[in-house]
Order: structure tokens, then C-alpha cells, then sequence
């Protein structure tokens, strides 16, 4: 029997939302995350991208550096990658190693919206 899909595309008008459904994101969990947010990303064009990782509660190392690696891709190409709903067990090990200096991470989606250029 397989799991569920990693990711789930969440509607929102604004931003191209995806939550992340496992509470823990194993090596095949954080591969299967980085492919679905890729593919995610190609069908909707130059929105930011909401990562809601709200219900995840363990990310190792291997994990947060995906996370980075997403974040810095989309970002030379111009497109912003948030993440939203951070445990704060995930969030002491992200600012532990100094990741909330290249993760941009908020509460919530509202809160992203603020920080978007008026238009």
C-alpha cells in the first residue's frame, strides 16, 4: 500500500500554496517533496511558493538543506520560496544552524502577502 502524496496543492489566488502532509521528512519524503514542489512550480508561473510545512515535526539535516537548495534555485531565477507554520522544534534546529538567514519563513500566508509589492 503507498502513502499519501507528500505535497498538497492548497487554493489561493495569490501565491502557489503547497502544504506538506507527512510529520516527518525522511530521505525519500524530502526527495519526493523537492520533486513535487519543482513540478508544482513549472505548471503555475512566477507566483511565490507558500511552502506550509505546519504539519511537519522532524526535519534532519538532509531536509533543511533541501530546503535551502529549493529556496536558493527559485531564487536565481527570480521567485520566492516561503515557508509558513514552522514547529518550533523544526524552527530551533533551522536557527540553530543559521538557516533562518536563507529561509525566508513566516507564520502564515497573510503574512507573506504583506511583505508582496503592491499592485
Amino acid at each position: 500500500m503507498s502513502e499519501a502524496a507528500v505535497t498538497q496543492v492548497m487554493p489561493h489566488d495569490q501565491v502557489l500554496l503547497i502544504a506538506v502532509t507527512r510529520r516527518t521528512l525522511d530521505d525519500v519524503s524530502t526527495a519526493e517533496l523537492v520533486e513535487s514542489v519543482s513540478t508544482l512550480a513549472a505548471e503555475k508561473h512566477m507566483v511565490p511558493i507558500v511552502l506550509d510545512i505546519s504539519r511537519v515535526k522532524f526535519a534532519p539535516s538532509v531536509a533543511l538543506g533541501s530546503l535551502v537548495h529549493l529556496s536558493k534555485s527559485f531564487r536565481m531565477v527570480g521567485r520566492r520560496v516561503a515557508i509558513i507554520g514552522v514547529d518550533p522544534r523544526v524552527r530551533g534546529a533551522i536557527q540553530v544552524t543559521q538557516l533562518n538567514k536563507v529561509l525566508e519563513i513566516h507564520e502564515t500566508v497573510a503574512q507573506v502577502l504583506s511583505t508582496l509589492p503592491k499592485q
